[in-house]
């Protein structure tokens, strides 16, 4: 038996099992994601190493080309570029679209580790960052207070940072402007000089004696004691008595060549509010969390801490869920629009309340069943993904016009009941839609194989237009013709849609006079409507009559599209106005 038969013969289990689809999905929609975009991986690594206090130039030949060398052999590499600047070496590898980033860190990695002892000690060992359009800060907060810089640092470093850790979603967080304590040992060059010494010697001196090292393990009867060497530093006379050497019999100290001072590390960046001094905190989010979400509660947390404490006080400056917020309702509005004006087109032309309501119920319950789908597919709510469902509302009614006219049409012309129309006219256009579906799905078949950026943007509006399609498909093949054999308020010889102009041998008289006497029962839209078929009729005529003209046009047509298309710019994205 056909799946639209079971369904026309068991309407209480169809409407169970759309309820069921449409409990998934609205609980689906509940917990998806919300984000601006999809997910995009970009398939780029950058090595870096800081050097400081050495010339551009140097920091190329001793950094920059040995770290270029040793990855250019990495697999799937297909654009190396690097750069040097004083103190600092950047090494970017862009990769083939789809390569798994995670490997091919770690064949970086292993390059790296072969090089690793011919680059100067004095360099920081080399890192390799991945760049994550969601690794960037979805909230930045502004806090000021009474309290001097550097106690405000400790305070958020120690105090505030971990309340906001304590929020789900909540990822890294920085802390923008602060001021961080830095020892400082101000070497005097003549004194190093006066003893002989070196600035490394001086250096290696403090690093080894600034340790703590296990000192093993002790037993004592049925107790096993460990004992480690407790060498760090813990005051500045610690550093100031580190002896470097000997000379001459006599310890040579830190003091004698340097002077030890407690200060700060030097300001890179300042933030100012309002011309205010103040520290910035820089709040990101977990991979796969919901921006919106963890962004209202940040905000809950901010107003909490500026109830609860006087010394700060905490002031959102940007909020990234607020732009995704607005552009996510444009788009959900727009679908909105759409599937209402889509609705109303229907009425207008049908002027039937039981085949509009049919019709129109299959667009919730599609766009429903495609919020489960996208929710067990991984995927977020975005303007992609709304965009797919603003697009897919005007094909998911498709296949349900067809199918219902089809029913109607039997009724009207075999007299068939409510159920027998229902079964025929859906096994007779049942083969037609499922191609037309498939037919319309194919066309995004080209976007699960393309490996850009921009490819990889669309895939997720191209999952939700096919999503949106299957349910609609589903949708036409069970729940309209169920509904249309209960509810469908449609008597035999009775015509809905529209009555088709037809040629017989009969006089003008015999045909005009029954002809007009149904035109004076029809509304305005219906008559106007019948005439635009007839006149569609006379062209389609006309155009079969001279088939070499409409050839003509087409190829001239054709022609001039393609001698146009070399005059049309082209974008990433389009020009905002």
């Amino acid at each position: 038996m056909a799946l639209y038969d079971t369904s026309i013969r068991r309407p209480v289990a169809t409407a169970m099992t759309f309820l069921v689809i449409i409990v998934v999905g609205v609980v689906s929609f509940r917990y998806l994601p919300v984000d601006l975009l999809p997910e995009i991986e970009y398939p780029r690594l950058t090595v870096y190493s800081n050097y400081g206090n050495v010339g551009p130039e140097e920091v190329e030949k001793i950094i920059t080309d040995p770290i270029a060398n040793a990855v250019s052999g990495v697999p799937n590499v297909e654009r190396l570029t690097s750069s040097s600047e004083e103190g600092a070496s950047r090494v970017s590898l862009e990769f083939a679209q789809g390569t798994d980033l995670d490997a091919a860190a770690n064949d970086v990695r292993a390059s790296l580790d072969r090089i690793r002892d011919d680059l100067p000690v004095e360099a920081e060992p080399p890192g390799i960052w991945k760049f994550d359009p969601n690794s960037q800060e979805i909230v930045s907060i502004a806090v000021e207070s009474s309290r001097d810089l550097e106690s405000l640092t400790r305070l958020l470093d120690r105090d505030v940072s971990r309340q906001f850790e304590q929020i789900p979603g909540v990822g890294t967080i920085n802390v923008r402007g602060g001021i961080y304590r830095e020892i400082r040992i101000n070497l005097e060059r003549d004194r190093l000089a006066a003893y002989n010494l070196s600035a490394s010697e001086v250096r290696n001196a403090i690093g080894q004696s600034n340790v703590a090292l296990p000192g093993g393990n002790v037993k004592e009867g049925l107790s096993d004691l460990y004992v480690r060497t407790q060498g760090e530093y813990e005051s500045l006379d610690e550093i100031r008595q580190t002896v470097i050497t000997t000379r001459e019999g006599m310890p040579v100290r830190v003091q004698d060549v340097a002077e030890v001072k407690d200060g700060f590390e030097d300001l890179d960046r300042i933030v100012e509010l309002g011309g205010v001094p103040v520290l910035r905190m820089e709040i990101q989010k977990q991979s796969g969390a919901n921006t919106v979400s963890v962004a209202e509660q940040i905000r809950e947390e901010v107003d909490r801490i500026n109830a609860t404490r006087s010394d700060v006080e905490l002031t959102v400056v940007s909020d990234q869920s607020q732009f995704i917020r607005k552009s996510i309702n444009n788009v959900q509005n727009s679908a909105i629009w759409g599937s209402l004006l889509a609705i109303f087109v229907l009425y207008t032309f049908l002027r039937n309340g039981s085949t509009t309501f049919i019709i129109a119920l299959s667009i919730p319950i599609s766009i429903i069943a495609t919020f489960g789908l996208l929710y067990f597919n991984d995927l977020t709510l975005n303007q992609m993904t709304f965009g797919g469902l603003a697009l897919g509302v005007g094909l998911i009614v498709d296949n349900a016009i067809v199918v219902l006219e089809n029913i109607i049409r039997r009724r009207e012309e075999d007299g068939l009941s409510l159920k027998e129309a229902a079964s025929v006219g859906t096994r007779e256009v049942a083969g037609a839609i499922i191609a037309s579906t498939l037919t319309t799905s194919v066309i995004f078949l080209p976007l699960v194989f393309a490996r850009t950026t921009t490819a990889a943007l669309f895939q997720s509006l191209a999952l939700v237009v096919v999503f949106a399609l299957v349910c609609s498909l589903l949708v036409a093949l069970t729940l309209v013709p169920m509904m249309a054999s209960r509810f469908l308020k449609v008597d035999p010889g009775d015509t809905v849609a529209s009555s088709r102009a037809t040629e017989t041998n009969v006089s003008d008289e015999d045909a005009d006079a029954p002809a007009d006497k149904q035109d004076n029962q029809k509304s305005w839209f219906q008559r106007s409507f019948i005439a635009l078929e007839n006149k569609y009729s006379d062209v389609i005529r006309n155009a079969l009559q001279r088939r070499l003209l409409v050839f003509g046009v087409t190829v001239v047509l054709l022609v001039g599209a393609m001698a146009l298309w070399p005059l049309i710019s082209s974008g990433r994205w389009p020009s905002g106005r």
